[in-house]
């Protein structure tokens, strides 16, 4: 495996802009691997054979796939068992905004004519053809509710597809519904969110409905988006897997920003195969968001779904180890997963992150400003602990422009100094906690803005541009609570960074582990699809649309 991604060819093939401009036309070409049966072991689906479907919403995605192309499960059978483990659970987790079971049933009678028909003409469906999915309440769908979790926007009916949805549905995957964020993708806590392990605990934030449906298994795929961590601490809070891609890889394109040069959008899933295979779908072009035509191409039948195995299938991998805090019920966790990379074949060497400049902060409220601000009016229907950061945010837009640009400069040094630490120590990749805290109640961190990060080691990623994917190692002996580890590279290098951690999850493989849930019916209003709202912007809200968006570079002076 070291061969597959040997960081000296990395880095040699990797400089600067010229990656940038030498692979967009290349990008442009590349065929949706969607569309093409994949071919190579890694790349493969599973043998349907070897998958148990007793229950069929206790499946994972790539499993689920499995049986579905080989017509051994129907996507109305598995919407079935979704929506029927939603409707008996949901009630003390609450992880759904809204449920739109008529529109997902109509899409899975399609998925399953679709399916019916690719195995009859021997031409290969797209994998996640079929597959509910969670989407958060920042994506648009047309016709449909969008909220933000907010009654700022109560309300507000989406004007146009999202370009997330748009690669979803021309797929063939089955939204089933809405999933809470923090209110406006703001906080850390997704309060009004029990995580399905101990319901009186937060699912971490923003992404924290997301992340809750795929704990519980009422779908096996969701979307959530990252702007501090939002992906990453409710993957590590819930016990599930995510992939906050670089930045650029995935079209923004109708989703409600946080910050525009910092929002990622990060698919979400109970195993790292299975976000994998949702990343093939989304990391194609969109002409609407030209940055996602600047990276290089998909990997030729999409990013891999499986653990290579053998003896050693880390070695040649350097792994970077910065300091952490942890309290003694995770330390362990933390270092039996360094262990377990170790005992693969890695090389665990310290280091040390560059130190994030204080000026990027203020960057990041501006932008938020610049989309609030249309609601200054409103400001009393924010969550009370949301109006003064929101407040503050609007009032940042006197910040002169020649200082949001020197900011702007800052993050681009950061970048440099970021990819200067994988050149400098000759890194694969870095591994760091996935929180810092062992657990939190629901509104512990109630006032906390994801641009602040204190729940965890996650800023990094995000002004980086850098791929991480996230991984549950174990649950805590003192509260029961998952925990998780971040694993990332540098910009661009997102297969082989789900490279490295499908060989660990593979070794730790708590995933498949399930929180025992207490039937409470739920309570998600079920919604009909109406007409669309009048735009122009897919959100049907002003200032959604990203002024500035640049890819992140692999130059290191």
């Amino acid at each position: 495996m070291g061969s597959a991604f040997s960081r000296r060819r990395m880095l040699g093939s990797l400089a600067g802009g010229a990656l940038l401009v030498s692979t967009a036309t290349a990008q442009r070409s590349h065929a949706s691997p969607g569309h093409r049966r994949h071919t190579t072991p890694g790349h493969r689906l599973p043998d349907p054979g070897t998958v148990d479907a007793t229950d069929p919403a206790l499946l994972s995605a790539v499993e689920a796939a499995s049986l579905l192309h080989a017509g051994r499960l129907h996507p109305k059978e598995l919407l079935d068992a979704c929506l029927a483990r939603t409707r008996e659970f949901d009630g003390l987790i609450g992880a759904w905004v809204r449920l739109y079971p008529e529109f997902a049933y109509a899409a899975a009678d399609a998925a399953g004519e679709r399916l019916t028909r690719a195995r009859s003409e021997g031409t290969p469906a797209p994998d996640v053809c079929g597959l509910p999915i969670a989407l958060k309440d920042l994506f648009a769908v047309s016709g449909l509710p969008l909220t933000a979790s907010s009654r700022v926007l109560e309300g507000n009916i989406a004007a146009g597809h999202s370009g997330v949805w748009n690669k979803l549905e021309d797929a063939g995957a089955i939204l089933m519904g809405h999933a809470h964020t923090d209110e406006f993708a703001i906080g850390v806590a997704t309060p009004q969110v029990g995580n399905p392990w101990n319901t009186e605990m937060s699912p971490g934030g923003s992404s924290g409905g997301s992340a809750a449906v795929l704990a519980a298994c009422f779908a096996p795929l969701a979307v959530g988006s990252d702007t501090g961590g939002s992906v990453r601490l409710p993957a590590s809070a819930c016990g599930i897997s995510s992939i906050k891609p670089t930045y650029g890889r995935i079209t923004s394109h109708g989703m409600i920003p946080l910050t525009w040069t910092r929002d990622h959008v990060g698919p979400m899933a109970r195993s790292l195969a299975d976000a994998s295979m949702m990343l093939s779908t989304l990391a194609t072009v969109d002409v609407d968001d030209p940055i996602t035509a600047l990276g290089p191409p998909v990997p030729a039948g999409g990013y891999p779904l499986a653990a290579k195995g053998g003896a050693s299938p880390l070695a040649g991998i350097r792994l970077g180890l910065p300091p952490s805090d942890l309290p003694p019920s995770l330390q362990p966790l933390f270092d039996d997963a360094i262990q377990v990379a170790r005992s693969l074949g890695a090389e665990v060497v310290p280091v040390m992150m560059p130190p994030t400049p204080t000026s990027l902060a203020t960057g990041d409220v501006v932008e938020m400003g610049s989309y609030h601000r249309q609601f200054a009016d409103r400001i009393g229907l924010y969550r009370p602990e949301r109006v003064a950061s929101v407040g503050a945010a609007v009032a940042s837009l006197a910040v002169p422009v020649v200082d949001y640009l020197m900011l702007e400069r800052d993050r681009l040094r950061y970048q440099y100094d970021y990819n200067r630490l994988f050149t400098d120590n000759d890194l694969d990749a870095v591994m760091i906690p996935g929180t810092r805290v062992d657990g939190a109640l629901r509104e512990e961190f109630l006032g906390v803005s994801v641009t602040e990060g204190v729940p965890g080691e996650v800023k990094w990623a995000n002004y980086s541009g850098a791929p991480v994917v996230t991984l549950p190692v174990g649950r805590s002996s003192a509260t029961g609570m998952p925990f998780g580890v971040q694993l990332g590279a540098r910009p661009w290098q997102d297969e082989q960074i789900i490279e490295i951690g499908l060989e660990l999850q593979e070794a730790i493989p708590v995933w498949r582990d399930v929180p025992d849930l207490t039937p409470a019916p739920g309570a998600a209003p079920e919604v009909l699809q109406v007409a669309p709202g009048p735009g122009p912007d897919p959100t049907n809200t002003a200032d959604a649309a990203a002024p500035l968006r640049t890819p992140p570079m692999n130059a290191i002076d």
